[in-house]
């Protein structure tokens, strides 16, 4: 009797188990990922990448002491934490104890001395000289490092402390001057989650680095090398690859009829723009700009440049970005308002009947200027048919894209010009481009905006490291845009990308560079475990 009373027991208990729990998939180490990389990577290192292959790659296998999560807002990476002086003005950095190299020895404040040490120097020709030219780098001890700003505090400084770190002993004798032409930069040694197994003219194999914090589910990714974008799809259309980094709007439909593959969309952190020469006799009247602004369609733009792969752009501050109001009064698409405006500035219809306006018997004309890309050509003819719509006559002129910057926009040799802006980085100061003092050539302001009420709330948002302090800030620098229209944004692109299906855990955020849909890599996988999970009653 007591062993078949023991049995019930124990049978009444499996039951019970089994109608409380369940299997479920959890994400298992192993299996591999392949992708397409455009062109061969001409530096692996964090300090000189600068096309898109090495800085793929850098983000695989270095770390910062910090990194941008995916609404792009800092947070710790190499550095658990760090503490800022009350005057703004001093970081101190305290650094995650057990780190390795991917060659086993330990990271230390010694490597981030060398680092910042390198970008700081005179000879230094990378792309973050400027950056940390005049900031003073101090270790306190193996594992704290201070950072001082050598002026005024400076609100987007965080974000610049998330380029990868170089391991001083591998470079620590080598010098800013002979670092590019070091084997180092074709045998990176990193702290990031994967470190380089094999490279070869056609192919580059990364291997998980499994004492990583996080370690990456994903055993290995593969790199195939393919001389541009289009051939990289071709070879995703042919299975030689199961990603692709980069796909075109025209290209997005035919992709989406393979039911092995996933488009992912993601906004990136480029707005483009109709600047408007300020200094131009025409576009120096508000009038004619908000009428300008009033004029233009932007969903009809986006539908003929992108096939409608893109989001409206609003404003200065992206809608993305923390400080982004929306709220502000904006100009909205109104034709009957955009003549209203001319007719206020003067510019009367042509006594003659013709489809043009005139002012003191001049005619009404205005050229747009816009490289040869066919999608800023198909921007320029978009608004040139939608200007002649209320009586402006305009000429759609191109340009390279180089010789647009250096001999249009720069000198400011331009009345209306078609051109992105790329942010740098996710940090929302936009002192470059509208301050006064940034006017071109000196600076980056093309079209010449200055605005007394701007400049000083500009300049409160980008010394206040007080959140709330700096939303005010770039609130009212965004009503004063709305009210100016300096430039008009037309639309934020999207960044389209291609992985197999195979591949799960991914997920998207802005992306300021192609490299940043890795941003999350330690969480894709292939492999999956049965896991046994209690439901609750």
């Amino acid at each position: 009797m007591i062993a078949l009373g023991g049995i019930l027991i124990v049978a009444f208990l499996l039951g019970s188990f089994a109608q409380s729990a369940e299997i479920t998939e959890a994400p298992d180490f192993g299996g591999a990922y392949v992708e397409g990389l455009a062109g061969f990577p001409q530096s692996i290192n964090p300090v000189l990448a600068s096309d898109d292959a090495s800085n793929t790659l850098v983000s695989l296998l270095f770390d910062g002491l910090t990194r941008t999560d995916p609404q792009g807002q800092v947070i710790p990476n190499l550095a658990e934490t760090w503490d800022i002086a009350p005057d703004a003005r001093e970081y101190t950095f305290h650094l995650r104890d057990g780190v390795r190299w991917h060659d086993g020895t330990a990271f230390s404040a010694d490597d981030v001395i060398f680092t910042y040490g390198v970008l700081r120097d005179p000879s230094y020709s990378g792309p973050y000289g400027v950056q940390w030219r005049d900031v003073n780098v101090e270790k306190l001890d193996r594992l704290t490092v201070r950072l001082s700003l050598p002026k005024d505090s400076f609100a987007p400084f965080l974000e610049f402390t998330t380029v990868g770190i170089l391991p001083s002993h591998i470079l620590g004798t080598v010098g800013a001057r002979d670092l590019p032409a070091h084997r180092f930069n074709i045998q990176p040694v990193g702290t990031g989650p994967y470190k380089l197994k094999e490279l070869t003219p056609d192919r580059i194999t990364l291997e998980a680095n499994t004492s990583h914090t996080p370690s990456p589910w994903l055993s290995r990714i593969i790199f195939r090398i393919y001389p541009n974008y289009k051939t990289i799809l071709t070879a995703l259309e042919r299975d030689e690859v199961e990603g692709a980094p980069l796909v075109e709007p025209g290209d997005v439909v035919r992709l989406q009829r393979r039911k092995d593959v996933t488009i992912y969309d993601a906004p990136e952190n480029t707005v483009t723009m109709l600047f408007m020469n300020t200094a131009n006799p025409v576009l120096s009247d508000r009038l004619v700009r908000q009428a300008i602004t009033s004029a233009i369609d932007r969903g009809r733009v986006i539908e003929v440049a992108r096939n409608g792969h893109a989001r409206r752009a609003d404003g200065p501050i992206l809608p993305s970005s923390w400080a982004y109001d929306p709220n502000v009064k904006r100009l909205e698409y109104n034709l009957a308002r955009a003549r209203a405006l001319l007719d206020e500035a003067g510019w009367t219809a042509d006594p003659a009947g013709g489809p043009g306006r005139q002012k003191e018997g001049k005619p009404l004309r205005l050229v747009v200027l816009t490289n040869d890309r066919p999608e800023r050509l198909a921007v320029a003819g978009e608004v040139q048919r939608q200007l002649v719509a209320i009586g402006i006559d305009v000429e759609v002129q191109a340009t390279g894209a180089g010789g647009l910057v250096q001999d249009f926009l720069l000198p400011r040799k331009f009345e209306i010009a078609v051109y992105s802006w790329d942010f740098n980085g996710f940090d929302p100061d936009p002192y470059s481009l509208w301050h006064s003092t940034q006017v071109a050539p000196a600076g980056l302001n093309i079209s010449g905006f200055s605005n007394r009420k701007a400049d000083e709330v500009l300049e409160r948002g980008r010394r206040s490291l007080d959140r709330m302090e700096r939303l005010k800030a770039y609130a009212e620098f965004q009503a004063i845009f709305a009210e100016e229209v300096p430039a008009l944004p037309l639309y934020l692109p999207t960044y389209e990308y291609a992985i197999s299906t195979k591949i799960r855990g991914v997920r998207t955020g802005i992306v300021a560079n192609p490299p940043d849909r890795f941003r999350n890599v330690t969480d894709w996988f292939a492999k999956t475990r049965r896991e046994i999970a209690t439901r609750r009653s």
